[in-house]
């Protein structure tokens, strides 16, 4: 089978997850069960087939352009939910990873596919340089929902009569330390992403540093994410505020990966 076909039934898997999860929400029943679990993981297993298709299809790593840069970021989000959920057991995650990954997949399915040829796609430094910037966006998306998850929850718990989501979502305490650490995990391999993205661009243009916006809001994140692990550990600052800084800190990651799939492509390292 070609990548495509890979894709397609990545779509379809994800698409039975997505549709479980939404019916067991509007019902109030446990929204993950061994179906919506094992669309997950076989969603997943497919997923990584079509990536490692469409590698071998194009000769070199699938990053390039709305196709591959979706396709990659709804794996990446995937896998860091199954991490995530393998270690907590927080089935309210799945409200978020399910639909965003769907539409990623959808997005990528209904996106042409780049078939450009270019030395710097060869570079040793891509397929590095992408898996970390991608793993490290998936742990941040993490961390965003459960900042988002925190504040609908503060609202319910001050409102007199909590909604269908008071019950669905974790506790604030748990919101707040599974954001923590997810913010941790990302923030380390946002580092290593910056780091190799400054070393392939000398690789390739003889520059650290182009001056573009996709490397400026990449360490705005960056720096953001340092002031949010740096007041948690010294100070013990977390609850409202870190959910709110979380969600704008990831406001940056969101901006820096539209900018590299939709307008520089990877003719410009991604950070």
């Amino acid at each position: 089978m070609n990548a495509r076909v890979y894709l397609l039934l990545t779509l379809g898997l994800y698409a039975v997850g997505a549709l479980h999860v939404l019916v067991h929400a509007l019902t109030r029943r446990r929204l993950l069960s061994s179906w919506s679990v094992t669309a997950a993981l076989a969603g997943f297993a497919v997923h990584t087939a079509s990536l490692s298709q469409r590698w071998t299809e194009v000769g070199h790593f699938p990053i390039v352009g709305l196709h591959d840069g979706a396709s990659f970021l709804a794996w990446a989000t995937v896998l860091a939910f199954l991490t995530t959920y393998v270690r907590t057991k927080v089935d309210a995650l799945g409200l978020v990873v399910y639909p965003v990954a769907f539409a990623l997949v959808l997005v990528a399915t209904l996106s042409p596919a780049t078939e450009r040829e270019d030395p710097i796609l060869k570079s040793l430094f891509l397929p590095i340089h992408t898996t970390l910037a991608l793993l490290g966006y998936g742990a941040l998306f993490v961390a965003f929902a459960m900042g988002i998850f925190y504040l609908i929850q503060e609202r319910e718990l001050k409102s007199r009569a909590p909604r269908t989501l008071y019950y669905l979502i974790p506790s604030l305490e748990h919101c707040d330390s599974i954001s923590g650490r997810s913010v941790v995990v990302g923030f380390g391999f946002l580092t290593l992403a910056i780091v190799t993205g400054v070393l392939w661009s000398r690789a390739a243009k003889g520059v650290y540093w182009t001056w573009d916006a996709k490397e400026w809001s990449a360490t705005i994140a960056w720096v953001i994410y340092v002031v949010l692990i740096t007041a948690r550990q010294r100070t013990g600052w977390g609850g409202r505020r870190a959910a709110l800084l979380g969600i704008v800190g990831f406001a940056a990651v969101v901006f820096t990966f539209a900018w590299m799939t939709l307008l520089s492509g990877a003719s410009h390292p991604a950070s």
